[in-house]
């Protein structure tokens, strides 16, 4: 009878250690909003396999480093979260009953198709998640929507009439033309030393030719460039502030003045030699939706950059204690 009893038992222990109300110390405070450790250690342990997964095979960071950027990583999204939750709170945005049943629905069909509430909790357990945590999770997705859609369909966060798109649009958008010199192998390997040498004197001599005027941009980059895409835009190719991630020589390139030529810059697949312009007046008109998309993501980065220069976040000390190790412990 007893050993029958044994595995009931101890799901209902684990049920009510997920489910119960939370007796994990506060983590961070953002605005009136507390985090718990509990919460903390799921970003923190998400960021970490993240930055690990992402760094295999290229940078080696040390255990203290990945802790460090994992850290960093955790506290920025956390604030964000609960930054996208208090404007919600003071806005009177709310979940609607169709949400609130579709979220209850969906927890459902996860459930089932994990086999039943003891497989649920395990796969909580396996992820540094608890039932409380894990509805948070899946509301935020409504709560970004709804703030996204409040903010940037107000005209005073932002973008709201076909001149003030314009001007986004000359404010934001470039178009480039670049001649990018590979250092890299058939392989994807850098170039050994003798052929790196050859390849950087070889960039000087081009960049020298442009400003001596003996050879014209053009000209060069149809004799050097070996990117691909540029090959096929030689025209030049319209950027966005916005996609500057996509991009290494980005912020280089808005930084210049129209027809400047650049130094030779080294980035991480080659020696690039680039000159900006503005871009040209028809792409307004046939990208407008996406410029209209791009606008309406820089007034709500904007509102939540605002939003937080104004808010008080703090962090516990209970954080500089958790660690990939210890996070468990934390879980409650």
């Amino acid at each position: 009878m007893i050993k029958k009893l044994m595995v009931p038992v101890l799901v209902f222990l684990l049920v009510l250690s997920l489910f119960s109300c939370s007796p994990s110390p506060t983590a961070m405070s953002v605005g009136k909003n507390k985090v718990d450790a509990s919460e903390y250690a799921y970003y923190l342990n998400h960021n970490g396999l993240s930055l690990d997964a992402h760094n295999s095979g290229t940078t080696v960071l040390s255990q203290n480093d990945l802790l460090a950027r994992a850290h960093e990583q955790a506290q920025l999204q956390i604030t964000n979260s609960e930054i996208i939750r208090l404007k919600c709170d003071q806005l009177g945005l709310e979940l609607s009953d169709e949400q609130k049943d579709q979220l209850k629905e969906e927890k459902e069909a996860l459930i089932e198709s994990l086999g039943g509430k003891a497989a649920y909790l395990e796969y909580l357990n396996e992820n540094m998640l608890t039932d409380r945590l894990y509805d948070k999770l899946q509301e935020y997705n409504h709560y970004y929507s709804m703030l996204y859609e409040h903010v940037s369909s107000d005209p005073a966060n932002g973008v709201g009439s076909d001149q003030e798109l314009r001007q986004f649009f000359a404010d934001n958008y470039i178009q480039v033309k670049f001649i990018r010199m590979s250092t890299l192998d058939e392989n994807g390997d850098l170039l050994d030393e003798e052929r790196l040498n050859v390849l950087t004197a070889k960039a000087s001599e081009v960049l020298a030719q442009i400003n001596n005027g003996t050879m014209t941009f053009d000209d060069a980059l149809n004799q050097h460039n070996d990117d691909p895409v540029m090959a096929q835009s030689p025209g030049g190719i319209v950027i966005s502030k916005q996609d500057a991630t996509l991009h290494e020589y980005s912020a280089d390139a808005f930084a210049m003045s129209d027809g400047e030529v650049s130094s030779v810059k080294l980035y991480s697949d080659g020696y690039y030699i680039i000159t900006k312009m503005s871009a040209p007046a028809n792409y307004f008109d046939e990208h407008r939706d996406k410029i209209v998309i791009d606008a309406a993501d820089w007034a709500f980065s904007n509102f939540l950059e605002l939003s937080k220069s104004s808010t008080a976040v703090s962090v516990s000390g209970v954080c500089q204690k958790m660690n990939f190790e210890n996070l468990a412990e934390y879980v409650k």
